[in-house]
Parts: C-alpha cells; sequence; structure tokens
C-alpha cells in the first residue's frame, strides 16, 4: 500500500490575500487541484488524502475534487489548529497500519513522479525519507539581536521538501510519542527524528516550490509556463 496525505490546511496569512493560498489559481486551476493532479497520475500510488481545514470540508469536495477528471478517490478530512494535528488527522484516515505514506504540502503543484519515485525507493532504508535540496547561499547563525555568532557549513545543509514519505507504522508511532511529550515541529521529519527514527535524505527538485507568499505565485507562474512549453504539466 502507498498512500499520499496531501495536507492542504494553511490560511494563506503571508499571501496577503482573503483567499486561502491553496485556493488561488493557477492556470485557471486552484493551487491545490494542480497537486492532486500531479498525484493522481503517479500509477503506483492507491490512495490519497487531502486534509483541510473544517470550514472547508464540503466546499473542497464539491469545488475542488468533484470537478477533477481523477482516477483515484481523494478522502477529503478535516485538519486541525496546527498542521502537526492535521496530518495526524491525515494519518488516522489513512486506515491501514502497513505500507508506506507520502506526507506533501497541498501548495507544492510541481511535484514530478521521478521525485516521489525517488522517496518511495529511498524510504527502503531507513522506514524514513525526504526530499532536499543543497544550499547555495552562505548561511550565518545570529544571535537574539541579530549579531552574526557563526558561519554554517553549507556542504552539510539541506533545504527539506516533501513529499517526506515514512513507513506508515513508523510515523504514527512516532506522531503518538511526541503527541505525549507534547512536543512540537515544523515538519514530519522532525516528529520521526524527535523519535530516534534515521531520516534519509534524496536529491530534491527546486521546481518542487512552496507557495506561501505573492513572489511565489510569480515564480509559480513563471514554472507552469517552462513546463508547458518543454513537456506536459505534472509528467518527467
Amino acid at each position: 500500500m502507498i498512500c499520499a496525505v496531501i495536507v492542504a490546511g494553511g490560511s494563506g496569512s503571508r499571501m496577503n490575500s482573503p483567499v486561502r493560498k491553496q485556493y488561488l489559481t493557477l492556470d485557471g486551476l486552484p493551487i491545490v487541484s494542480h497537486t492532486l493532479m500531479a498525484f493522481d497520475r503517479y500509477p503506483v500510488l492507491e490512495r490519497i488524502i487531502l486534509v483541510v481545514p473544517e470550514d472547508d470540508l464540503e466546499y473542497c469536495r464539491a469545488d475542488i475534487v468533484a470537478p477533477l477528471t481523477m482516477d483515484h478517490d481523494v478522502k477529503v478530512v478535516a485538519g486541525g489548529r496546527r498542521r502537526q494535528e492535521s496530518v495526524s488527522n491525515g494519518l488516522t484516515a489513512v486506515g491501514v497500519s502497513d505500507g508506506i505514506v507520502m506526507i506533501h504540502d497541498g501548495v507544492r503543484p510541481f511535484v514530478r513522479p521521478s521525485l516521489l519515485s525517488a522517496c518511495v525507493v529511498g524510504v527502503n532504508a531507513t522506514g524514513a525519507c525526504i526530499p532536499a535540496i543543497p544550499a547555495t547561499d552562505t548561511l550565518k547563525q545570529v544571535d537574539e539581536n541579530g549579531v552574526i555568532i557563526c558561519t554554517l557549513d553549507r556542504q552539510q545543509i539541506r533545504l527539506a521538501q516533501t513529499p517526506q514519505t515514512f513507513s506508515i507504522g513508523l510515523i504514527r508511532r512516532a506522531y503518538q510519542l511526541v503527541g505525549r511529550r507534547g512536543l512540537a515541529a515544523t515538519d514530519d521529519a522532525s516528529i520521526a527524528e524527535f523519535a530516534g527514527e534515521r531520516v534519509a535524505v534524496v536529491p530534491g527538485d527546486r521546481d518542487n516550490i512552496k507557495i506561501t507568499t505573492p513572489e511565489d505565485l510569480l515564480i509559480a507562474r513563471a514554472i507552469l509556463d517552462r513546463w508547458s512549453e518543454k513537456v506536459p504539466l505534472i509528467t518527467e
């Protein structure tokens, strides 16, 4: 069993828009629709769970999922107040305990099949795998006053992306442990790390951007134009 939990519970505060960022349009379709279609075209995937704000459940079922022509059924479930709670709800909705789950940001629409395949292969090493890209800028660690403490070795730094991919049993146990300890994390790999798991890294894709600001939306449109000129959307 290989399934995807697509988390689209953001408020869009950094987008400075009255519309949640996942519902902003890109080439006439909501961003999250592009993301769903990307996963739908991945041939070995068996199940898709879409996690959205509770107030948006009916809207997403009727206006996001229903208009799409897809091979997979999409189960739409309510998220929580934080991403961590939303992912936990998505993992519960997966139902099965064996197999692989790919946890993906709903506002990363440019995920290629080759990246999904790399994550599925990579997870076999440790039960936990994420895509990541090298840092290209010089990295400075600063104190609370904004004064540089040190320069970090960027050769050992990677910028995490999604889908973060796990053995279903492993990530469920990790979430349960972190929940009992009341810990908070910014991504799912951190949850696995807190639980003592080893997380492998595979090369990410610089086109696999997370759209969170107006500037990101401009970049996304440029990527979409480039992809449309050279290859069909969401293909290798």
